[in-house]
């Protein structure tokens, strides 16, 4: 690259900070002439959520000590941790009406509120993957 070369997008880097800075400026007053409103500014999209979903929505699959005692009654034997996210998954009754998109993301926490219940000593590990209930 030529040295001219190198002024020209130097040159061209420069005007396009001078237009961004105009760009926020524009941002700015709006934001002040709706009062910092968010929710009220024309166009301005939080998050990823599509028209019409409710952004930040959190969906919680399990009340405060379900899993734990939805679990004692499922737990007989030893069993897998796949096994015990299945029988979950039924025992919620998630097995027949949820999409499997949503069936997904209620596996994914199942699997995190078993290792979080192993890792708080009410489930054991055994040396074959086994998933039992910790004995007090």
């Amino acid at each position: 690259m030529s040295t001219s070369q190198i002024l020209s997008l130097l040159q061209r880097r420069e005007e396009l900070l001078k237009e961004l800075s105009h760009v926020n400026g524009q941002i700015i007053r709006i934001a002040l002439e709706y009062n910092g409103d968010q929710e009220t500014i024309p166009g301005l999209r939080r998050g990823r959520a599509a028209k019409g979903e409710v952004v930040g929505a959190r969906r919680k699959w399990f009340s405060r000590g379900e899993m734990l005692e939805l679990s004692q009654k499922v737990l007989t034997k030893p069993m897998s941790q796949a096994e015990l996210v299945r029988h979950l998954l039924a025992a919620k009754g998630y097995d027949k009406d949820l999409p499997a998109s949503e069936q997904a993301r209620f596996k994914s926490a199942a699997y995190q509120a078993i290792a979080a219940a192993i890792n708080a000593k009410q489930f054991a590990r055994g040396k074959d993957g086994t998933i039992t209930l910790r004995k007090p």
